[in-house]
C-alpha cells in the first residue's frame, strides 16, 4: 500500500495534469466512444431503476453512456476542473439525472448500500491505493450489487507488464500502474466480490502524437520517449505493435480489460 504523503502526491498530481487537460478529454474520440462502453451496458443490463456511481468519470462520457438507462448517476472526481467539464457537457447533452460530485475514490462519502452499479472506466490507474478503491466500491455496492471495472491491465508477463506501465508512466506522470487481473481479481475476492465475468486482455491503439499531445508532453521528453520506443526489445515491440516511419513513431497499443464482480 502507498504510504500517506506518496498517496497525496499522487492525488496533487492528478490534479495538476488532468485540471490541465480537462477540455482534451472531454473531446477525446477515444473515451467519448468504444466498444467498452457498449459491453459495460450489456453487463450491467439495467432496467431503469438502478441508481450508479461513476468514480472518476473524467470527461462524463460513462455517466452519460448510462444515464439514459437508470434512474439516477452520482459521477464523481478529484479534479475540480475536470468535473465542470463534465458538468458543462452533459448539460449540453441535456442528460437531467446526473449529479456530479467532487470525492476521492479511496474514500466516498456515500453510506453502506447505496448503488446498485460502481463503474470505473480508464481511471484505477491513477489510483494511489487499488485495494482501498475496491473496499470502497464494495462498501457502497447493495448486496447483489455489480462492481464494473474497465481499465489499462498490464499482462501477466512481468517484462511486458514493465514495459508498458514505463511507457505509460513516461507520457503521464501521474499514472501510478497499470496492474495484472489477477491482482483486481485477487483484491475483488479480498473484499466479498465475486467474478461474474472477465473479459480477455485488448490492445488499445494510440496516435503518439495525439496520444502525447493530450498530456501536453514537453518537447524532450516526448523525444526521449519516441527514441526508447524505437529501440524497444523485439518482444515488446511486437506485443505493443510498435508502428514507426522513419525515426518517428505513428502509434502504440495499450492494453486494457473489463472484470465484473457482484457483491455477495
Amino acid at each position: 500500500m502507498t504510504d500517506k504523503i506518496d498517496a497525496e502526491s499522487v492525488k496533487n498530481s492528478v490534479r495538476e495534469q488532468f485540471g490541465a487537460a480537462a477540455h482534451a478529454y472531454v473531446t477525446s474520440a477515444s473515451h467519448a466512444s468504444g466498444d467498452d462502453l457498449r459491453r459495460l451496458l450489456e453487463l450491467a443490463a439495467p432496467n431503469g431503476s438502478e441508481r450508479i456511481l461513476d468514480i472518476a468519470t473524467g470527461g462524463g462520457h460513462t455517466a452519460l453512456a448510462f444515464a439514459p438507462h437508470v434512474a439516477r448517476v452520482t459521477a464523481i472526481d478529484l479534479t475540480p476542473a475536470m468535473l465542470e467539464e463534465a458538468r458543462s457537457h452533459a448539460a449540453r447533452r441535456g442528460a437531467s439525472n446526473i449529479t456530479f460530485d467532487l470525492a476521492d475514490a479511496e474514500a466516498l462519502p456515500f453510506a453502506d448500500s447505496t448503488f446498485e452499479i460502481v463503474v470505473a472506466r480508464i481511471a484505477p490507474h491513477h489510483f494511489a491505493d487499488p485495494q482501498a478503491f475496491v473496499r470502497e466500491s464494495a462498501r457502497v455496492l447493495v448486496c447483489g450489487g455489480l462492481f464494473l471495472l474497465d481499465d489499462n491491465m498490464a499482462p501477466e508477463d512481468d517484462e511486458l507488464d514493465a514495459f508498458m506501465n514505463r511507457f505509460e508512466k513516461w507520457r503521464d506522470p501521474s499514472h501510478v500502474k497499470a496492474h495484472k487481473p489477477s491482482q483486481w481479481r485477487a483484491w475483488m475476492a479480498a473484499n466479498g466480490l465475486s467474478v461474474v465475468a472477465e473479459d480477455a486482455l485488448q490492445l488499445k491503439r494510440y496516435a503518439f502524437d495525439d496520444w502525447t499531445a493530450r498530456m501536453r508532453m514537453p518537447d524532450d521528453q516526448r523525444v526521449a520517449l519516441e527514441r526508447w520506443l524505437l529501440a524497444a526489445p523485439k518482444r515488446c515491440a511486437e506485443y505493443f505493435g510498435l508502428e514507426s516511419k522513419g525515426e518517428h513513431i505513428q502509434s502504440v497499443c495499450g492494453t486494457f480489460a473489463i472484470i465484473a464482480g457482484k457483491k455477495q
